[in-house]
């Protein structure tokens, strides 16, 4: 698979069924190359895109889980008034988003710090490190990965066990207070995270 770019961070959307966002082939573009437009549908109950099975060709963003009210896209500029944002996840297709009340840009840290749950992607096999380097005293973890994010130093996140681990779904049988993974390798995400339970 391609080496999609991470991007400075990432953009939420915070739609309501009169939202409408226009994406521009660049910032000083008049006419829009691509627009969506939620509405209220009430054969699900709730909010959905107009036409969205025609706008998947081209829309494959980081998140698009509208029951959770959760539609995101990875930042890879910020000029200005704009955001240049990832439309299309496998394609690296990029288009130009106008600031405004429904865009929330957060880095990755910050991203990261929200969500409900991060975890070591299986085939890396990655350690828990003392400390943000290779090099330092591995951690010896037992259990399924639930960790939360506590903060970020380069290519490293600072990780520690969350109160709902203990639950039995997750057997986290180590409780780690501090610990350190690598969340990237280059354009590389070493860790799957989860924005809910």
């Amino acid at each position: 698979m391609a080496q999609t770019d991470l991007g400075l961070g990432l953009v939420s959307i915070n739609f309501d069924d009169k939202t409408t966002l226009h994406f521009y082939s660049t910032p000083s573009g008049n006419e829009p190359k691509r627009t969506i437009q939620f509405f209220n549908d009430q054969t699900i109950n709730s909010w959905n895109i107009r036409d969205l099975d025609k706008h998947k060709e081209w829309l494959k963003p980081e998140i698009l889980w509208l029951d959770y009210s959760q539609f995101v896209f990875r930042c890879l500029t910020a000029k200005g008034n704009w955001l240049e944002v990832m439309v299309n996840n496998e394609t690296e297709e990029t288009l130009w988003l106008k600031k405004s009340d429904f865009t929330t840009f957060n880095d990755w840290e910050s991203y990261l710090k929200e969500m409900f749950g991060v975890a070591r992607l299986s085939d890396q096999q990655q350690k828990i490190r003392s400390l943000p380097t290779d090099n330092s005293e591995e951690i010896i973890y037992q259990g399924q990965d639930c960790f939360q994010v506590k903060s970020m130093k380069g290519d490293w996140i600072e990780i520690f066990t969350a109160d709902y681990c203990d639950e039995s779904y997750t057997e986290s049988k180590t409780k780690i207070k501090s610990g350190w993974i690598k969340w990237r390798q280059g354009n590389k995400l070493l860790i799957e995270y989860f924005t809910t339970s």
